[in-house]
């Protein structure tokens, strides 16, 4: 491996075969505890001019001494065939996956990477935004760290804590490790649901505090335990009112109870006509209007009413009653005596069926014979 240092570092006059060469992206993380190793990730864009002639670069990166690299890359050739060779590696992206060592003093330290050419027996880099830049800084932080845990009793959970999130294991915890001293924001989502009509509350935390998102200070190992209560939904289907649908703890009573009778909407109501209560049927069967039942499970119950036609058949006897009634009174009126009429026209009968006719009439109103023909 070459080693050399910024001394060796030049920024170059002339126009290299390298078009291209930029640090696209340095990432680092934030915080490392002392004499740790940690990962960064280093992302070099290249470009070929376009002459003949191949050009090699490679990446380094720095810490605080900068005579001293802390990591540098094995030489890249990148070489120009003309462009009609689609497998010429004319221009791209080259990642590095690094892993480095943090110093053992606590306080913040820099990173600086770059990406170089070699030209004309020596290294440079790009430092302008055509070209590149080839330079890119990052600082870390370097700080003593403890063990933090959360406990909910539930795996899959989102845990989130700043900007990082994890998910409880199948135990139902997390396990980080975070930097003594600090504030920290920890968040847990107050509702959890589940696609059986099912899900989980929040309740609050082991020290009382019953807030979803809480902060805190970090003074070394520490570790909260959250609880969560189960809810199973009720719901409750009717034709005759609007559905319920509610959700009760596990292991809750919920009382249900509904009228025996419901009048229909209007105009019908003005004729009394009502929906009468059938019975419970789903996961309860029972006839009686007033129900209890166990949250143990999501529950699906339907309150179901037929419909009263009570009115329609009192309507139709009432019907029927007036109109006999009107032709009784017709029939009576037309047997009634008359004081202008003489007993001979009352003595009169039809000869065909006997029945008692009025002088005046032409044919006879029980069996229709004419009686002109039958006197």
């Amino acid at each position: 491996m070459l080693i050399f240092s910024l001394n060796t570092i030049a920024v170059s006059a002339e126009e290299p075969n390298l078009g291209i060469l930029r640090v696209r992206s340095f990432e680092a993380p934030r915080e490392v505890a002392p004499n740790s190793v940690f990962s960064v990730k280093l992302d070099v864009e290249y470009g070929v001019h376009g002459r003949p002639e191949n050009d090699t670069f490679r990446a380094t990166i720095y810490g605080d001494n900068v005579n001293d690299p802390l990591w540098q890359s094995e030489p890249v050739i990148v070489w120009w065939t003309g462009p009609s060779s689609s497998s010429s590696p004319w221009g791209g992206d080259k990642i590095w996956d690094i892993n480095l060592t943090s110093p053992s003093a606590q306080g913040s330290f820099k990173l600086t990477a770059y990406a170089y050419y070699f030209d004309d027996g020596a290294w440079r880099f790009f430092n302008n935004s055509l070209n590149g830049p080839g330079i890119r800084q990052v600082s870390v932080r370097v700080g003593k760290t403890a063990n933090f845990g959360v406990e909910l009793g539930t795996p899959g959970v989102p845990v989130s804590i700043d900007n990082q999130t994890v998910k409880t294991s199948p135990n139902g915890d997390v396990r980080i490790i975070l930097f003594e001293g600090d504030n920290y924001v920890l968040s847990v989502p107050p509702v959890v649901e589940f696609q059986n009509f099912t899900r989980l509350v929040f309740s609050g935390w082991n020290d009382g505090n019953k807030q979803s998102q809480r902060s805190f200070e970090f003074d070394g190992d520490m570790k909260f335990i959250g609880s969560y209560r189960i809810q199973y939904l009720l719901q409750v289907n009717s034709l005759v009112s609007s559905s319920y649908s509610e959700w009760h703890d596990a292991g809750s009573s919920v009382r249900l109870q509904t009228s025996d009778s419901v009048p229909m909407n209007w105009p019908l109501d003005l004729f009394g006509f009502r929906y009468n209560f059938v019975g419970w049927t789903g996961d309860i069967n029972s006839s009686l209007t007033e129900v209890s039942i166990t949250m143990n499970a999501p529950k699906t119950l339907n309150a179901n009413f037929s419909v009263d036609y009570s009115p329609i058949l009192i309507f139709s006897i009432f019907a029927a009653g007036v109109s006999g009634a009107v032709t009784f009174l017709i029939r009576k009126r037309r047997n009634a005596p008359n004081e202008s009429t003489s007993t001979k026209e009352l003595t009169l009968r039809c000869g065909n069926c006997g029945e008692c006719v009025e002088g005046d009439w032409t044919h006879c109103i029980r069996c229709g014979t004419d009686l002109a023909n039958h006197q």
